[in-house]
């Protein structure tokens, strides 16, 4: 299980790690761009590139998200659940989640193969931008991954309930069903007796 998790936990991070260097070109062809327009010398298609990196940065970012349980979630009614039913229906949502990401990966690419059949072309700069729906649907693939971990995890993990792993101080840790890695108890429960000792 440990493993599935770090190999989880590397495709999310280089698709991360993609979205932040996108980030960075965007950024500098922003500015750039801006300094160009005071001389009068604007990059052309800047506008269209900035759409395409934002759309990448944005599919690329999402395991990553799901991984570190950054995405909205609300237990209103969860949160009563017992241990066990809270562990089937995060494990039934999870599942539901890999299976649509799966099919909305297949409808994207089976789109961009009929647009590069058709020959379509960006507006602009003239490119082949059902690429980069193929690339977008790669993202949607690295998130499916994170439903199926997280999935697996839910099933098989011995406990489930993290409420009491997630709870109390946390220095920029995002709630999570999962931890990277499992430590046995007694090491979990000397880290959570050190943590005690720092807050106070």
């Amino acid at each position: 299980m440990n493993r599935l998790v770090r190999f989880e936990r590397w495709l999310c991070l280089a698709g991360l790690g993609i979205a932040g260097a996108l980030l960075c070109a965007l950024v500098l062809l922003s500015g750039l761009n801006v300094f160009g327009r005071i001389f009068d010398h604007p990059i052309g298609g800047s506008y269209e590139l900035s759409g395409f990196c934002g759309a990448l940065i944005a599919a690329l970012a999402l395991a990553d998200t799901q991984r570190k349980r950054g995405h909205v979630e609300l237990d209103m009614f969860t949160r009563r659940y017992k241990p066990l039913v809270k562990r089937l229906v995060g494990a039934f949502n999870m599942l539901f989640g890999f299976l649509l990401l799966l099919m909305l990966t297949i409808q994207q690419i089976n789109r961009a193969r009929r647009l590069l059949a058709a020959g379509e072309l960006s507006e602009t700069l003239r490119l082949p931008y059902p690429w980069l729906m193929v690339a977008c649907a790669g993202g949607l693939i690295l998130l499916a991954c994170a439903y199926l971990t997280d999935c697996i995890y839910l099933l098989t993990r011995q406990d489930p309930d993290t409420e009491a792993l997630t709870s109390g101080d946390r220095k920029g840790v995002v709630t999570s069903i999962r931890n990277d890695v499992v430590l046995p108890h007694g090491q979990q429960d000397m880290t959570e007796a050190t943590s005690t000792e720092g807050a106070k």
